[in-house]
């Protein structure tokens, strides 16, 4: 049984990705792509994809970003990020 709800997971996820981008980046229309836990033995790992759109000084300078971040199901801490791909 996970300790932490789809939702609580998520949020966390959101949270990290707007505490570690710099001011100056404009992200806007993030979406979820996919949230799944992973069980590793007596681990409970969440992996969840989030999509935005990072904005230039221009707008025709958009692009959408993804990225995975992997987060403890015990205490709801983000453990990885990574870059998936940008379009």
């Amino acid at each position: 049984m996970p300790n932490k709800t789809p939702r609580e997971i998520v949020l966390a996820a959101f949270n990290y990705l707007a505490e570690i981008s710099p001011p100056t980046q404009k992200i806007s229309g993030v979406r979820v792509e996919e949230v799944k836990m992973i069980e590793n033995g007596t681990e409970k790992i969440w992996s969840v994809i989030l999509s935005y759109d990072n904005v230039g000084d221009f707008i025709f300078e958009k692009t959408r970003e993804y990225k995975k971040f992997s987060i403890s199901d015990n205490d709801g801490r983000v453990l990885s990020m990574e870059r998936l791909s940008k379009e």
